[in-house]
């Protein structure tokens, strides 16, 4: 039995039949009746044939299909893989004859994209669609930020997208915006599925790149302490009260604290600075503070003269700290995310 298999390789979507043709001819001078079947290997176990069994005259000919079907988690394999069909006399199960082909498995639909800034236009986006392949796919969309915070938006959410063609899809960002500091980078990740389909990997993942831009810029912040520092001394200067002396009265609770200052539990330390010096060691505590909020991380700083809930070791030390938060827990993931900045920081529950 004489069997032909197409020249071309046989790209098997997962999840997908496709049916591979198979010419049969008989140059025997007797009818044969044979059974088609996939020869151990890889394919064995995805393959079926349409009919399973034919039988042919002397010198006749017949078109059967094998049906090949690849799991739908059947990862994709880049390189060619060889699989053998053979024709098996129906009677003795002998061998009659076979034929070699070659496949491979692909994604479920070669979709392609870019994701591209639109200029002029903040926090936008667009991605053209496009279908390479030979058949009609319905598609959806899903998109996240990174960092995590803030929204995003795509249009449309979903879509059918027609073999060969291209579609237009625009997306809108909108991170969480910092404070105040430097402007902050973000990445906008979109992902197209195939929509209704079995295999849950997406067909196309696509990432962009922006910045945030903070309520208050550096020059702004700056420039508002600038203005209430000259506030502060303009009134300090008004009421006639009387500062004391760096490095004075160490020991003593600050002038015109009642009690202490209060600091909520849990709250995170993230930097002390002992009460020595000519200044009182403020000055190394404001500076570490400029740091850190210019890096847009809310701080402040606290005398632990002047906290119950701060160790001062008798002569006491500017702490800086960030308390108010709603749990431990909570506490922990602000340590974690500031780390870079604050590798110091740590939480009293």
């Amino acid at each position: 039995m004489e069997l032909t298999l197409p020249a071309s390789p046989v790209r098997l979507p997962p999840g997908v039949a496709v049916r591979v043709p198979v010419a049969l001819r008989n140059p025997g001078t007797a009818p044969r009746s044979v059974r088609i079947t996939v020869a151990r290997g890889r394919a064995s176990g995805w393959a079926q044939g349409d009919p399973p069994s034919v039988t042919l005259g002397p010198g006749a000919t017949a078109t059967v299909d094998v049906v090949l079907r690849a799991p739908p988690e059947q990862p994709p394999i880049a390189s060619l893989v060889p699989f053998t069909v053979q024709a098996e006399d129906t009677a003795g199960g002998g061998a009659a004859g076979f034929a070699t082909g070659l496949l491979t498995v692909a994604v479920s639909v070669p979709v392609t994209g870019d994701l591209v800034p639109r200029p002029g236009a903040a926090q936008t986006f667009d991605l053209l669609l496009g279908n390479d392949g030979d058949r009609t796919v319905d598609v959806r969309f899903s998109v996240a930020l990174d960092p995590p915070g803030g929204a995003a938006e795509v249009r449309p959410e979903a879509a059918r997208l027609a073999a060969g063609a291209s579609l237009p899809v625009v997306l809108h960002a909108r991170p969480a915006r910092p404070l105040v500091g430097a402007p902050r980078p973000y990445a906008l990740i979109v992902s197209v599925h195939h929509d209704g389909g079995e295999d849950p990997r997406p067909l196309l993942t696509a990432v962009g790149a922006g910045t945030r831009r903070p309520l208050v810029s550096n020059r702004a912040a700056g420039a508002a302490a600038v203005l209430l520092a000259l506030g502060a001394t303009a009134a300090i200067a008004i009421s006639g009260v009387r500062l004391p002396l760096p490095g004075r009265h160490l020991n003593e609770r600050p002038p015109g604290v009642a009690g202490s200052a209060p600091v909520g539990r849990p709250f995170v330390q993230v930097d002390s600075f002992p009460h020595r010096g000519a200044d009182g060691g403020r000055a190394a505590a404001d500076a570490r503070l400029a740091r850190l909020a210019e890096a847009g991380m809310p701080v402040r700083v606290v005398d632990s003269l002047a906290s119950d809930q701060l160790a001062d070791d008798g002569t006491g030390f500017w702490v800086l700290l960030h308390d108010g938060f709603a749990s431990a827990d909570a506490a922990r993931a602000f340590c974690t995310q500031w780390r870079a900045v604050a590798p110091k920081c740590k939480v009293t529950p």
